[in-house]
């Protein structure tokens, strides 16, 4: 009940209201994630504080840039589930999609999120850049989200031709991301997008510092994008 309450409370100084239901399942998700992460790896944080922090609550950070118009989310290059479950549990009327390209993580988070009851969450096995000319995904997302760490003009090339026409890719970016944005904007904008803001992203006792970058999708991508993977990490779009 303390890690609950901590939590709830933690979420209200960073403008978020997380009820007493939620709370219960986010610290369940924690549970249930770190106990499995004894015998596989699923993330580098096991301290609960930590955890509660640097996963609950950061994923959470991106509620305030979630349109009402987002029913359809792609969470890319999940992970551990981040930031899709917590987003998830939030916001259990909308649509969440995990992709991966590593199978075993995938399998432990759908497993997770069938034990609490999680119906608005579906995992994806494969490839961001082979999916992305797939027509059953391609430009099909309302919105796309990411804490994957690739730089910005690789990660944009694997995310927006996911998402649709007027639709939004959220982007979570450490303290030094100015250094990606002249190439990240210009690979946006050949990509069919444009970034409408960058929001500063804080939590609570915390020096750990991130910002969010909202990039609307303004024209379809080109369809010779996105390339191979190898293309996309030795010639980023520029």
């Amino acid at each position: 009940m303390q890690r609950i309450e901590k939590l709830i409370k933690s979420g209200q100084k960073i403008g978020l209201a997380i009820n007493q239901e939620r709370a219960q399942k986010l610290i369940a998700y924690m549970d249930a994630l770190l106990k499995i992460n004894e015998s596989i790896n699923l993330t580098r944080i096991t301290d609960e504080e930590e955890f509660i922090l640097l996963h609950l609550l950061d994923s959470l950070t991106l509620l305030p840039y979630i349109k009402n118009t987002s029913s359809k989310i792609l969470d890319l290059g999940t992970g551990g589930g981040f930031p899709g479950i917590p987003l998830a549990i939030m916001l259990p009327e909308r649509q969440f999609f995990l992709l991966d390209s590593t199978q075993k993580k995938l399998k432990v988070v759908a497993q997770i999120a069938q034990g609490l009851g999680l119906k608005n969450v579906q995992v994806l096995h494969g490839r961001a850049e082979e999916l992305g000319h797939d027509l059953g995904y391609r430009e099909q997302f309302d919105l796309v989200v990411s804490r994957a760490v690739a730089n910005l003009s690789s990660l944009s090339e694997y995310a927006l031709p996911f998402v649709k026409v007027s639709g939004s890719f959220l982007s979570m970016k450490g303290k030094d991301y100015e250094s990606e944005l002249i190439s990240g904007k210009k690979a946006i904008k050949k990509l069919g997008g444009q970034i409408i803001s960058i929001e500063n992203a804080i939590l609570p006792q915390s020096d750990y510092e991130h910002v969010i970058i909202v990039v609307e999708k303004l024209r379809p991508t080109p369809e010779k994008l996105p390339r191979n993977s190898g293309k996309i990490k030795k010639e980023p779009l520029k």
